[in-house]
């Protein structure tokens, strides 16, 4: 069995996110890191209610859009820590997307990681 690695990125680093707001990361490159297919979201919010989903492209500076089977990763997400996994579709670059649904400004901390 061959071991590999997990890369993980830093989306946001304690990102103001205003009530209603929408933040969306910078291009993530899959093309070498996610060999295995494996997907999570660490996250530490400390105020609102926040929904995480993903866009996809195959250029890295193309136009970004929601998979056919949807781009939602969680909604609902409150004060705290936790994860999400999720399995998007094979494309070589990847957005993540939180938006705070109308309930208070937030502080986010947001990684992917990826095998």
């Amino acid at each position: 069995m061959s071991r590999r690695s997990i890369a993980t990125y830093t989306l946001f680093n304690a990102e103001a996110i205003d009530k209603k707001g929408t933040a969306t990361s910078s291009a993530i490159d899959l093309r070498r890191s996610a060999q295995a297919g494996v997907f999570s979201l660490e996250y530490t919010t400390t105020a609102g209610s926040l929904s995480f989903s993903y866009t996809v492209c195959s250029k890295k500076d193309g136009t970004y859009f929601a998979p056919t089977a949807g781009g939602s990763i969680a909604t609902g997400v409150t004060v705290g820590t936790g994860s999400y996994v999720f399995a998007p579709p094979l494309f070589p670059f990847i957005k993540i997307v939180a938006t705070e649904a109308d309930s208070a400004e937030t502080v986010l901390t947001l990684k992917l990681n990826v095998q």
